[in-house]
């Protein structure tokens, strides 16, 4: 799967060093996997939430931080939409972002 863009992720744990090695981690692993549809998706994140359009939420250090990511699947990219505080997430559409 490959990823769209990390850049994202380290301008994020820059600020909020944090939650930096569970983004770290969850960057290596999205980029390793091969998922073919949510459903293989949520076997290894089962925590994640399924939001419309292929997107995707994703509950960083405990809850404190919220990643929504948009997936396709059957080209392997996923598209970072979002990246913020729990307080932030509460503020915007995610479905649309």
């Amino acid at each position: 799967m490959r990823v769209i863009a990390k850049r994202t992720l380290r301008d994020f744990w820059e600020k909020h060093a944090d939650c930096e090695e569970q983004l770290k981690s969850w960057f290596r692993e999205t980029e390793k996997s091969a998922w073919r549809n949510i459903n293989e998706l949520k076997i290894d994140h089962p925590s994640a939430s399924i939001l419309k359009d292929n997107r995707i939420v994703y509950n960083i250090k405990g809850n404190k931080y919220r990643l929504i990511v948009k997936f396709n699947f059957e080209y392997q990219l996923c598209w970072i939409r979002f990246i913020g505080t729990h307080a932030a997430y509460d503020r915007i559409d995610a479905n649309n972002i």
